[in-house]
């Protein structure tokens, strides 16, 4: 019997393993046509330096990559690092989510899956354009409220709204406090809209997590970011995608404030 779950568990991880780099290797196409006003779907994918169209052994997510030693097969002019780099965030993310949410295949899994494909494209161009785009949210949002609703089984959301504006209340809060206090906009609109988001994913529940994550991993990214860019400015997205990932696949298994209360008292 455990023979059989082992097996079975390898095929799903096999499975799981093709999707992810397959979905990471069109989001790296993806992420790099769409401010280059480039076609991705019936255009084929051509060599930067050379402009030679690739075969279909040159497009092997991360495979090819790594057996080509980062260099197209024909100039041998180096292929960037961000698409190995994109291709393993989807098979790291995916793997993720299938052991946290219990190791089964069923529409939960699916949802986050779709979920965690969108923060990671909103990362990729905050990191590399310094927005999130507004498709992306509303996207985003429209999976989620799926996601909610196949939860609870229930169409009514006015305390996921409710818990939206509260977190877009505090986001506001602390773009006053950066700019009044040190004269800066560490937090642009693009991020605000994510906080409703959250909040309206998350609900009050998650409110004390959410912000302490976003604020330590923020903390952490921006000053990386900084030291190696040089940028006083620095894309936020990154630290609350991750925020709000943690937050879902945590699932209300841990509640701060009895954690707090655990603790003091």
């Amino acid at each position: 019997m455990n023979i059989l779950n082992d097996l079975e568990l390898y095929q799903q991880l096999i499975i799981i393993s093709i999707l992810s780099l397959m979905i990471g290797s069109f989001f790296s196409l993806l992420t790099y046509r769409i401010n280059k006003d480039q076609g991705f779907i019936f255009t084929r994918s051509k060599c930067p330096s050379c402009n030679k169209a690739l075969r279909f052994y040159n497009l092997i997510p991360l495979f090819s990559w790594i057996l080509q030693f980062g260099k197209c097969s024909n100039c041998k002019s180096k292929i960037s690092i961000r698409y190995p780099l994109i291709e393993l965030a989807f098979l790291l993310f995916f793997h993720i989510s299938f052991f946290s949410l219990g190791q089964i295949i069923d529409y939960k899994l699916i949802l986050i899956f779709i979920i965690a494909s969108i923060l990671i494209y909103m990362c990729i161009i905050d990191l590399e354009h310094y927005y999130i785009p507004d498709l992306s949210q509303y996207l985003l949002i429209s999976v989620i409220t799926i996601f909610i609703i196949m939860q609870t089984g229930e169409i009514n959301i006015t305390n996921n709204l409710l818990s939206g504006f509260c977190y877009l209340g505090f986001g506001l809060g602390l773009w006053l406090f950066f700019y009044y206090g040190a004269s800066m906009e560490a937090i642009g609109i693009d991020d605000l809209k994510f906080f409703f988001i959250a909040g309206f994913a998350l609900t009050l529940n998650s409110f004390l997590l959410f912000m302490l994550l976003s604020g330590i991993s923020g903390l952490i990214f921006g000053s990386l970011w900084q030291f190696l860019k040089k940028d006083e400015s620095f894309p936020f997205a990154p630290s609350i995608c991750f925020s709000l990932y943690i937050c879902l696949i945590i699932d209300n298994k841990f509640n701060m404030i009895d954690e707090i209360g655990k603790l003091l008292f």
